[in-house]
């Protein structure tokens, strides 16, 4: 495997709305990412079920574009 092709955590969220909003424009950039916990999270959203954020994950290589995108103003 090379560096290129590492997966990371990018950033966790306490919404599933908020996460796929996110992973959307992602997607509407050519920015290939995933969701981890989203139906988990989708059942049991209570305040104190840290553990079950919405994770996104990225390629690491693609860390400095998906800031980019991030801090845009929309």
């Amino acid at each position: 495997m090379k560096d290129s092709d590492n997966i990371i955590l990018f950033k966790k969220y306490n919404s599933t709305i908020e996460a796929n909003l996110v992973k959307t424009k992602l997607d509407a950039y050519g920015i290939p990412c995933f969701l981890t916990n989203e139906t988990i999270s989708s059942l049991y959203s209570l305040p104190y079920m840290k553990g079950m954020e919405v994770g996104l994950y990225i390629f690491e290589n693609d860390k400095v574009r998906v800031e980019e995108v991030m801090n845009e103003e929309d």
